[in-house]
Parts: C-alpha cells; structure tokens; sequence
C-alpha cells in the first residue's frame, strides 16, 4: 500500500484545460488496494492556483470523495508556505518513511515544505515527478515548451537538488505512451463517468491541431508508482541549476560533485501499460454524492 500526497495542477472541465491530472488521480482512486490518498494539494501550472482548487473540489464532490482532505497553494510570485505546503511537512514529519509525494504541476508546494521543513527530503519515502526533458520533443511539429518545471524555476531546482528517492518522468519518456486517441478512449471506456467528463478534451485538440488525441502525461507517473515492474528504471546524473529550470533542461553528464542523481524510468511494455492504465479507470467506482 503507497501512502500518496497528491500535488496537481488539475483544472479538469476547465475550457480549454488540460484533463490529465485528473486521469492520474482518477487512476489512483481505482486502484484502493494499492494507494490511499492522504491529501491532495493544489499548485498552479495548468491555471492559477485558484483555479486548481476550484476545479479539484468540484471533481471530488461530483465523485462523492469531499472527504479527501483539499488544500490550496500558492500563486504565481506568492509566499510558497502556503496550506498545502504546510500540510506536506506536517504529514511527512509525522510518518517519516511512508509517505510518497506524487508531483505533477509546479514545484510550489514541495519547495515551500522544504523551507519549513529542512528535513522532509530525508524523511519522505519517494518522490514521483511528471516533467523536465533531456532531448528537444516535438509536438504537432512544433517544440513543445515544458510546463512543470520552467513555470517555477527555482522550486524545481530546490527540489531536484535536494530531494531524495526522486524518479521523474520526463516528457521525453512519457511522450509515447501518454498518447491517447479519442477513438480508443471512447471504445475503452465507454459510457463511464470518466469518459463523460474528459471527452471535451479531445474536442479542443482537434479544433487546435486537427488530431482528435490528447496526451495523457501524468498518468505515467501513477502507474509508475504502482507498477515499476512495467518500466525501466533509469539512473542518471543530472546538472541542475536554476537558469536550466527555465526551460525546465535536465543537463544530463557525467557523475560530479555538482550533479545530482536521478532516476528517469521508461516503459518497458507499452501493450502491459496501457492495459493497467484503462484498467484502473474502468475499477474506478464513485463515492456517496454529497
């Protein structure tokens, strides 16, 4: 059982908003046996840090899960020792050694609870991230700016430096896998829940790019956390700094005293992953409505 902070830029039902960070959460939920979500905390990223909020207790009042505790961070330029970041170190300090961290939006939080607590790095059991590239990745033919990392910079250097037990899931790594055509949703999925809520995403895309398809990138990183077994793990050193977390550059090389070692894990088994993906979202029951 992983015992999950879950730190997300969701802005699901939003016009235009991207929809997977609430497939990753949705995912977790599907899978209770394996994960039980101690918290989630909102940063900005996909919207502003309101906006997060907003959208996140919305989609758990309509999945009748308002019982898990919502906390709001901070805002773009805002004192990063918000409520959720405050509800990090206090969760982590209390279980030391069990608590994973899953961040999959900008660095905010985890960076604020690291000012309070200079320690949680060490007491924290994993750190699971979705961003960061290491190869230029095109997207629809254009280079596709990363969106984590580069929205805070100096938070995501704090956190790749210091952090421990830290696998990241690049968008280079996530890019295949992450793909999900509206046609393969819809036959999987159904008339669920999920279906319904997420398909205005492929709507806009194909408006935006002519491809009904959306990428569905953070679930990577939760399937990750439940089934490593389906990735290869990567170790990887890494020069970190904050001017290369602009653009949110990984500057792999070779092992020295300024690097940082990272683990940057890939799909192994495309066909088994995308099995276990759907297959938490078709587990995913609702709450009681509230």
């Amino acid at each position: 059982m992983k015992h999950i902070i879950f730190d997300c830029d969701s802005t699901v039902g939003l016009p235009g908003k991207p929809m997977d960070d609430a497939l990753a959460l949705l995912y977790l939920l599907g899978r209770p046996a394996d994960a039980e979500v101690l918290g989630i905390t909102c940063t900005f990223g996909n919207g502003t840090a309101r906006e997060v909020y907003q959208s996140t207790a919305a989609l758990l009042r309509e999945i009748g899960r308002s019982e898990i505790p919502l906390l709001p961070g901070a805002d773009r330029g805002e004192d990063p020792r918000s409520d959720a970041a405050r509800f990090i170190a206090d969760t982590v300090h209390a279980r030391p050694g069990e608590i994973t961290l899953v961040a999959i939006g900008s660095m905010t939080n985890l960076h604020g609870a690291w000012l309070l607590d200079n320690a949680i790095f060490e007491n924290v059991k994993e750190i699971i991230l979705m961003g960061g590239y290491t190869a230029p990745l095109l997207y629809h033919g254009r280079h596709l700016d990363e969106l984590n990392f580069s929205v805070n910079p100096e938070a995501a250097a704090c956190v790749l430096n210091h952090g421990r037990n830290l696998s990241i899931l690049t968008g280079n790594n996530t890019c295949l896998p992450s793909y999900l055509p509206r046609t393969e949703f819809i036959r999987k999925m159904g008339g669920s829940y999920i279906a319904e809520k997420c398909g205005y995403r492929f709507d806009h895309k194909q408006t935006r790019n002519g491809d009904a398809a959306s990428y569905c990138w953070d679930v990577v990183a939760t399937v990750y956390l439940l089934h490593p077994e389906l990735f290869t793990d990567r170790y990887t050193h890494c020069y970190v700094t904050e001017k290369g977390m602009h653009s949110g550059w990984l500057g792999v090389t070779e092992e020295a005293p300024d690097t940082c070692l990272l683990n940057l894990p890939a799909v192994k088994d495309l066909a088994a992953y995308r099995a276990e993906m759907y297959g938490g979202w078709l587990d995913f029951r609702m709450g009681e409505t509230r």
